[in-house]
């Protein structure tokens, strides 16, 4: 049973256009890399069942924020996460590890973000409208970040994965360096298939 964890206060809701499929979870054939292992019996038998253990889910991809960020990001001020890096094509969720910054932050993974599928901005190329916190100094050349992406929509863990969960529980190193892909088991624990999605996340916007 997974340890419990406190249940945040829900953020204000907003709306946002939202790009059709997103929420689809990832089919094997395509967005998953699975472990060299063969499946269990019981996995071999179950139509559908997602893979466990050190499985990989191609389309969502873990990465870390400051908390004036995430909070930005929240409150709608801020719509695009700027990085040095290009994510792949077909990733379309970013898992945020809101930094413990000296005590301002909880340390844990608090949001996922949806991004589309295949926009990665690059400086000059950020639309103006509407307006977003840190999209002029991008277009400009003024950042050391690369590629923009646009958050289409938000939602608030129920349960935030705390970084000793993450040592612990899920088997991660610690804290997120750069981005990695979400292992399969806590996508299931805390995204998973539509129908228990409610249970799992807050829509913020």
């Amino acid at each position: 049973m997974a340890p419990s964890r406190s249940t945040p206060a829900k953020l204000t809701s907003r709306t946002q256009a939202t790009l059709n499929g997103f929420f689809n979870p990832p089919n094997s054939s395509s967005t998953r890399v699975s472990k060299w292992s063969p499946p269990t019996k019981s996995q071999s038998q179950s139509k559908g069942a997602v893979p466990t253990g050190s499985d990989r889910v191609l389309t969502d991809v873990l990465l870390a924020i400051k908390p004036v960020h995430l909070a930005n990001i929240a409150s709608g001020q801020k719509n695009h996460e700027f990085r040095k890096y290009r994510l792949r094509d077909a990733v379309t969720r970013l898992w945020l590890y809101e930094t413990g910054d000296g005590g301002k932050g909880r340390a844990s993974i608090t949001h996922i973000a949806v991004i589309p599928a295949s926009v990665r901005h690059t400086p000059g190329s950020v639309p103006t409208e509407p307006f977003g916190i840190g999209n002029t100094d991008f277009n400009g050349g003024l950042k050391e970040s690369k590629y923009g992406y646009p958050v289409l929509e938000l939602y608030e863990l129920v349960r935030p994965v705390s970084l000793a969960e993450m040592k612990n529980q899920w088997g991660m190193g610690g804290a997120p360096m750069g981005w990695r892909y979400v292992r399969t088991d806590l996508w299931e624990d805390s995204w998973g298939e539509d129908q228990d999605r409610a249970q799992k996340v807050i829509r913020v916007f």
